[in-house]
C-alpha cells in the first residue's frame, strides 16, 4: 500500500489529504488506497474528508483514556476531535448560506434613491 502527498497539486486525494490533516508521511492516517475507497463514495471534496474524518474518528474511538504515573492520558480526545471535524466539513459541503444584512434607515436594499426623495431625474441630467 502507497502513500503520496504533493503540496500544492489540485487531485482530489492531495486536497482531502490536505483538509483531513494527513500530509506527514510519518504520521500518515491512510494509504493511498484507503483514501481513494472514501473518494470514491462521496461527490464532493469537503465529503470526501468528511467521511475520512468519521472514519478516523471510529479508528481512535477503540482507544481509552487511562492515567500512569500520575499523568492522565485521553486518547478518546482524538475520536471527539475527528467527529467535530467531519461535522464542520459536512457543513461546509452543503454550502454557504447567505443572509442579506438588514438595513436601519428603513429603506430598501432595492428602491431607487430617486423613488425614496420623490425626484426625477431626465435623461439630460436635469431634475424634472
Amino acid at each position: 500500500m502507497g502513500w503520496s502527498y504533493t503540496e500544492g497539486s489540485a487531485t482530489t486525494r492531495n486536497r482531502v489529504r490536505l483538509a483531513i490533516g494527513d500530509t506527514d508521511v510519518d504520521r500518515a492516517l491512510f494509504s493511498d488506497e484507503e483514501l481513494d475507497d472514501a473518494i470514491v463514495q462521496e461527490t464532493t471534496v469537503n465529503s470526501s474528508a468528511a467521511l475520512a474524518c468519521e472514519i478516523l474518528a471510529t479508528r481512535f474511538a477503540r482507544d481509552y483514556d487511562f492515567t500512569a504515573d500520575g499523568s492522565t492520558f485521553r486518547k478518546s480526545s482524538m475520536s471527539e476531535m475527528y467527529s467535530k471535524m467531519a461535522r464542520r466539513l459536512r457543513a461546509r459541503g452543503r454550502g454557504t448560506v447567505v443572509v442579506m444584512p438588514q438595513r436601519v434607515d428603513g429603506y430598501s436594499q432595492t428602491t431607487p434613491s430617486d423613488d425614496v426623495t420623490g425626484t426625477t431625474v431626465t435623461r439630460s441630467g436635469g431634475m424634472a
